[in-house]
């Protein structure tokens, strides 16, 4: 059997034939994860008015908890304390309010939305705090890892060191930290695999989360809260990361993870545990007491069988009556009075704001060079979507073949004029110019709609611990996506316009594709960022493109929406661009017109011209007016930038909370 960065000395079998880590790689384990620790703080204690080592050890309490969402109660007065140098697990069926306790107390959860309420009181060494104001000294790794699937573990640290360390740290100092904490994690032999996701196969589960561990260690944590550190984990790998764990709190971390079921093995790692139930608590104190309380209320746990099952066993099948019981018994228990004793201790000051705060420039390109990374990564994506482009710009050009020619080379239109077949003719003409500007709108507006409702586990995860900020984050993207909303309507472009026979500038005609691909990206932004998952997004497609429709003057002549619903038509991008695109078109028929009437009478004109004449009324019709196409330039502008701001400004709302 191969076990990923575990060489075979590492590993014995105990009596029961488990395998473990031997008592000297504990040793070494743990003395590699204290000495990275040390050289963490030596780091950090680079910056000015700050010394890490000199900084107090820190108890987090919290007393008389209770949190609703609606009419439903999920935390009942839960009261507890966790201290440094004390591997702490909360443990409980599951619905018992597990991830809601940590979630409170890491500050990633929203208290303050409508329907939702919370009371009671948490502190910092006795000092009341704010969690969401103190969430910056707390680690927090998620459930679910929440890392870029396109990047490997090296790359994960890399980014998070960059972004948390001291500017002063050198290149090759924190590349050199980097690697230690892959050595100490078990991290080396994976460090270069990507870490994959539900379709592209990387590293396994165990390897995830470590590395999610290891992102969050790299700024020398206050704190680290875990969510299920050690769901989908083999014994092996559990075994290894609790082991970590204990030796991070060891190190005078305070650790605090939810479990659902800890074995036998990893239950006994831990110095206390917190037991909840149906939102309450039924136990919290040592774990080497947790059998002994239980067995003082009558229900002693069987010879060699886990205190953590026989009480997980008591608590599914007990009813609600013996539960409250349990629960009373605890509150008048020794143990309990002993810990709101401990929660009356005033300790010493609060560390300071953190002091790492990457500068602008810094968050920019760090995430502009992971956005190409990844692009380039999967590069699949990225060439099918290329090719999609090509296939309908093919479809489209053989449609509308030929219906570019001018109507004046023609007979219907020039000397053998027939109004209807000049028509018919210039309405496959501007058919062919309005199509171009759908693709270029849906073309763009697709592929981004996606984006953050995919990558929102890791943005909310990042940017809840402070690593970059909303905007240089959007501005990345936009910075990444502009190069291929580019080349999409170059193959627009380049496939239909000898095609069909466009006679307008060919790189006017790409600036303004360009810019309604921009603003519809910009409309997907807006709607991916408004939503909490992708499933609600490809729900809310239709609004980037079915709206355009209606209110651009393609389905209905502008004249004959409702006046009520008329303002619509300025919030939408392809109104403008196909202004834009017919002004470009059809600027010879303007310049001929203009050109005529200004030496002769208008009567005589229409009698030289009758298809520009004819074609210009048809314009008119569609309400586009050729000497106001710096206004509709503007407004296709003020909507790419607009609709984006507004993204900013959602995203930073919806980014305050995880969950």
């Amino acid at each position: 059997m191969d076990v990923v960065g575990v060489q075979p000395s590492d590993l014995d079998v105990d009596a029961k034939g488990d395998f473990g880590p031997t008592p000297s790689s504990r040793v070494s384990q743990q003395s590699t994860l204290q000495t990275v620790r040390h050289r963490l703080q030596k780091l950090a204690s680079r910056l000015p008015d700050q010394c890490n080592e000199c900084e107090p050890s820190l108890s987090m309490a919290w007393k008389d908890l209770n949190f609703s969402i609606g009419k439903r109660q999920i935390l009942t007065n839960v009261t507890g304390i966790i201290h440094p140098g004390r591997l702490t697990g909360v443990f409980g069926p599951s619905g018992s309010g597990k991830s809601t306790l940590l979630n409170i107390l890491g500050g990633r959860q929203n208290t303050k939305a409508s329907g939702h309420s919370l009371s009671g009181e948490i502190s910092i060494n006795g000092t009341s705090i704010e969690p969401v104001q103190f969430r910056q000294h707390i680690a927090y790794v998620m459930q679910d890892d929440a890392l870029p699937s396109t990047e490997t573990p090296r790359e994960c640290l890399q980014f998070s060191a960059r972004l948390r360390l001291p500017r002063e740290v050198g290149s090759k100092e924190l590349d050199s930290v980097v690697e230690q904490l892959l050595a100490t994690l078990n991290l080396s032999r994976c460090a270069d695999t990507l870490v994959g996701g539900a379709i592209v196969k990387g590293i396994s589960g165990g390897e995830k989360k470590r590395t999610a561990v290891g992102v969050e260690l790299i700024s020398n944590p206050k704190m680290l809260f875990l969510d299920e550190p050690l769901s989908g984990l083999d014994s092996f790998s559990a075994n290894r990361l609790t082991e970590a764990l204990k030796t991070l709190a060891e190190a005078d971390v305070p650790v605090l993870c939810t479990l659902h079921q800890p074995s036998s093995q990893i239950f006994a790692m831990f110095k206390d545990v917190v037991i909840l139930h149906a939102g309450g608590v039924v136990f919290h104190g040592p774990a080497e007491q947790l059998a002994g309380h239980f067995e003082g209320l009558g229900y002693p746990c069987p010879e060699s069988f886990n205190p953590a099952d026989h009480v997980m066993f008591l608590l599914q099948k007990s009813d609600a009556d013996e539960i409250q019981q349990v629960k009373q018994e605890w509150l008048s228990s020794r143990l309990c009075a002993d810990m709101l004793a401990s929660l009356r201790l005033k300790g010493e000051s609060l560390p300071g704001e953190a002091a790492v705060n990457p500068s602008f420039c810094t968050q920019l390109f760090l995430l502009v060079r992971r956005e190409v990374r990844s692009m380039m990564r999967n590069h699949r994506t990225l060439l099918f979507r290329l090719f999609l482009c090509a296939a309908l710009s093919a479809g489209t050009g053989w449609l509308f073949a030929g219906s570019g020619s001018r109507g004046d080379d023609t007979g219907e239109c020039g000397d053998d004029f027939s109004a209807a077949q000049c028509t018919t003719d210039f309405q496959a003409h501007y058919g062919a110019v309005s199509s171009l500007a759908i693709q270029a709108l849906m073309g763009a507006a697709q592929p981004t709609l996606l984006s953050f409702p995919q990558e929102r586990p890791t943005f909310l995860r990042e940017y809840a611990s402070n690593q970059y900020g909303v905007v240089p984050y959007f501005i990345a993207k936009t910075l990444v996506e502009l190069p291929v909303l580019l080349v999409s309507t170059l193959i627009i472009l380049l496939v239909n316009y000898w095609l069909i026979g466009l006679e307008g500038s060919f790189p006017l005609l790409v600036l303004v594709l360009w810019g309604l691909g921009l603003a519809s990206s910009s409309t997907s932004f807006l709607i991916g960022s408004s939503v909490g998952s992708a499933q609600q997004a490809i729900q809310l497609a239709p609004l980037t493109l079915f709206p355009q429709l209606l209110f651009s003057g393609l389905l209905l002549p502008i004249s004959k929406i409702p006046v009520s619903l008329g303002w619509l038509r300025w919030v939408c991008p392809l109104k403008y661009a196909i202004d834009l695109v017919t002004v470009v078109e059809f600027w010879s028929i303007y310049e001929s017109i203009s050109g005529c009437e200004s030496t002769l009478d208008r009567e005589r004109c229409i009698e030289m011209m009758p298809g520009d004449y004819l074609r210009a009324s048809f314009v008119d019709n569609q309400n586009v007016q050729f000497d106001q196409w710096p206004q509709n330039l503007a407004g296709l502008l003020g909507l790419a930038i607009g609709l984006r701001l507004l993204a900013v400004l959602m995203l930073r709302r919806k980014g305050r909370y995880v969950y």
